[in-house]
C-alpha cells in the first residue's frame, strides 16, 4: 500500500471518531482587535495551542462570507476547523505553513475517509498571512463556509446571531505531503476538540471595508 493510501486511511479520524485522540477543551471566547483595526471573536484551544479568530458581516441571516484567522506554533503541521461543529457533512477549513507564507484549503468529508477537496468553498489569502521561526498565521476570506448541504440534502446555514455557535477543530504535528499544494493529502490528527464562538459579537458593519484593506495587491 502506498504512502498516500496509508495516509488516506489514517486521516479517516479527521472525519469522525474512528480512532482515539486527545480531545481538548476551549478557553472562553473573547474579542480581539489587531493593529489594523480588524476585530474578531477569538478563542484559543488545544495543546499547541492554536488561536482561531472569526469576523462576519452585520447580517441577520446567512449565508455570508467569513474572515478567518488562524495562529499556530510552528510545531503545528496543519490545523482544521469544521464549520458545522463536527467532521462530517460540513465544510472544513484547513491551514498550514508553506515556506514564509500559509495555505488555506477547503475540504468536505461524507464518510470516514480522507476529506475531499471542496470546490463550493474558496479561501482567499489576505494580508497578515505569514510564517516565521516560531509561529505561522493564516488570514483568509472564506466564501462558502457558512452554508452547506448536509447528508440527505438538507441545507445548513450558520446563524449570524448565535452567541455560542459550535465548531470542531483538529490538528497534527505532521505537515501535509505537499505543503505547496492546497489539495495535498493530510495525515492523521493528533488532537481534536469542540469550541464555541459568539458570532453575534463577531459581526461588524465594517466587514466589507476590512476585506478590502486586507486584500493582497
Amino acid at each position: 500500500m502506498g504512502l498516500i493510501a496509508r495516509l488516506a486511511i489514517a486521516a479517516a479520524a479527521l472525519a469522525g471518531n474512528g480512532i482515539a485522540a486527545p480531545v481538548t477543551a476551549a478557553t472562553a471566547a473573547a474579542q480581539y482587535c489587531d493593529e489594523t483595526g480588524v476585530c474578531y471573536s477569538e478563542v484559543t484551544v488545544g495543546v499547541a495551542p492554536i488561536t482561531w479568530r472569526i469576523a462576519i458581516p452585520a447580517v441577520e441571516q446567512g449565508p455570508f462570507d467569513v474572515l478567518l484567522q488562524v495562529i499556530a506554533p510552528k510545531s503545528v503541521g496543519w490545523a482544521g476547523l469544521a464549520w458545522g461543529g463536527g467532521m462530517l457533512y460540513n465544510p472544513i477549513s484547513l491551514a498550514w505553513a508553506n515556506g514564509n507564507s500559509t495555505i488555506g484549503s477547503a475540504r468536505f468529508a461524507a464518510a470516514h475517509v480522507q476529506p475531499d477537496f471542496y470546490d463550493p468553498a474558496a479561501h482567499t489569502i489576505l494580508k497578515g498571512s505569514s510564517a516565521n521561526d516560531t509561529h505561522w498565521t493564516l488570514t483568509t476570506l472564506c466564501q462558502g463556509c457558512s452554508t452547506w448541504v448536509h447528508n440527505g440534502g438538507a441545507k445548513e446555514v450558520l446563524d449570524p446571531g448565535a452567541t455560542a455557535a459550535s465548531f470542531a477543530f483538529a490538528a497534527s504535528a505532521v505537515p501535509p505531503i505537499d505543503p505547496t499544494d492546497p489539495t495535498s493529502p493530510i495525515g492523521i490528527h493528533s488532537e481534536h476538540g469542540i469550541f464555541t464562538v459568539d458570532l453575534a459579537a463577531a459581526k461588524s458593519e465594517q466587514f466589507s471595508t476590512w476585506v478590502e484593506q486586507l486584500k493582497v495587491a
